[in-house]
């Protein structure tokens, strides 16, 4: 029985839902698929919870309390490893999406619009085609 019958209703005639009772199937099996681990699900007298865990792990930095190796974070040179990083990806693939740039670099959506604007404008890249299907194109020399 779904705890809001009209919620439920609503995802099911939109297509959300294939059956009832499978909701928790498929959110384990999403996040197994994406590489994510397992969530936490914990039922109580409001509701199911769900907690999700997320690990970054490019962001990790070695000698991280080493006084002779750490450096201040330069914004400039965080910026520059990012787009080369995305330059990669896009020879790579470049029908790359921003949600797995997302994904592989480990920084928020609005970052990553920021550098694939960035190196738009400085020529590096070029985006064809319309926004959704489309795919990027680096320009010669780079």
């Amino acid at each position: 029985m779904p705890y809001n019958p009209d919620i439920a209703n609503t995802f099911f005639r939109a297509g959300e839902i294939e059956a009832w009772g499978r909701g928790i199937e498929r959110i384990i099996a999403a996040c197994k698929n994406d590489g994510f681990s397992t969530p936490e699900f914990r039922y109580d007298a409001s509701g199911i919870w769900t907690t999700f865990k997320f690990e970054y792990p490019e962001r990790a930095t070695t000698q991280k309390n080493d006084p002779e190796t750490t450096q201040k974070n330069d914004p400039e040179t965080d910026q520059q490893k990012q787009e080369n990083v995305i330059l990669e990806l896009i020879k790579e693939n470049p029908y790359i999406q921003r949600k797995e740039l997302v994904r592989r670099l480990g920084i928020h959506e609005s970052s990553i619009k920021r550098r694939l604007a960035s190196l738009q404008e400085k020529g590096i890249i070029k985006h064809v085609g319309p926004n959704k299907g489309g795919y990027w194109e680096v320009q010669k020399g780079f």
